[in-house]
């Protein structure tokens, strides 16, 4: 039995021609290589998978995006885990630190630190977003291709919808959509760390507006 036989188990093969560009093709054979494996049987894994995400509704292309994004938070030791779970636990922490610092019945130092507290919660998101920016960055040096990739994978990410829209040269306005039940505090927590996030791409937000699920914000470069 062939090479191809064999790593192409009992599904079989047939032989045609594809024609595709020549980086491609030499990639491919550069990764088959270095496999140890053929280029038939490589070629065939790869239109595979592309098959399986043109049958799901995805672009290809558009999973490129989500591969370059999961290759550097990878290095931040990212845990999958619901939305509603983090929103929760914030939620939970945020509103009895407010409810202490605000109760009279306690120690005016307490209820002090209690605020504090609150405070360092925001920083402590805007912090990361700061982290994550600086890492993002390193794929996707401008801003707005990264909205973009962002907008062709609502679908993978915890938002339903994306939008962006360039006002002039400086300024974007980034509107979205997330799952429905969102809380003020978890929206207050989102806005902390996006605007540590576009910092990093030399952005700031000029203006917010956030209800339910639905945000809206306007970011400027600054100069």
């Amino acid at each position: 039995m062939s090479k191809e036989n064999t790593e192409q188990g009992a599904e079989g093969y047939s032989r045609t021609t594809i024609m595709v560009p020549k980086n491609v093709a030499t990639e491919l054979s550069h990764v088959a290589k270095s496999r140890g494996k053929t280029l038939f049987f490589v070629a065939g894994e790869g239109l595979k998978l592309a098959a399986e995400l043109i049958k799901d509704g995805f672009e290809p292309s558009d999973l490129i995006y989500f591969w370059r994004l999961y290759k550097i938070l990878s290095t931040m030791d990212v845990i999958p885990m619901p939305m509603k779970l983090v929103e929760e636990v914030c939620t939970t922490m945020t509103t009895t630190l407010i409810r202490m610092s605000t109760d009279d019945r306690l120690p005016s130092d307490l209820r002090e630190e209690m605020s504090k507290t609150v405070n360092l919660l925001w920083d402590i998101y805007e912090r990361y977003g700061h982290q994550v920016g600086t890492l993002i960055r390193m794929e996707f040096d401008n801003l707005e291709e990264l909205l973009e990739a962002i907008s062709r994978l609502t679908r993978l990410m915890a938002v339903r919808h994306v939008e962006i829209k360039k006002l002039d040269s400086n300024t974007i306005e980034l509107m979205a959509i997330g799952p429905s039940g969102a809380t003020d505090i978890g929206n207050k927590a989102l806005m902390a760390f996006i605007r540590g996030f576009v910092s990093q791409y030399d952005y700031e937000v000029v203006s917010e507006d956030v209800r339910a699920n639905v945000l809206r914000v306007v970011l400027r470069k600054r100069t």
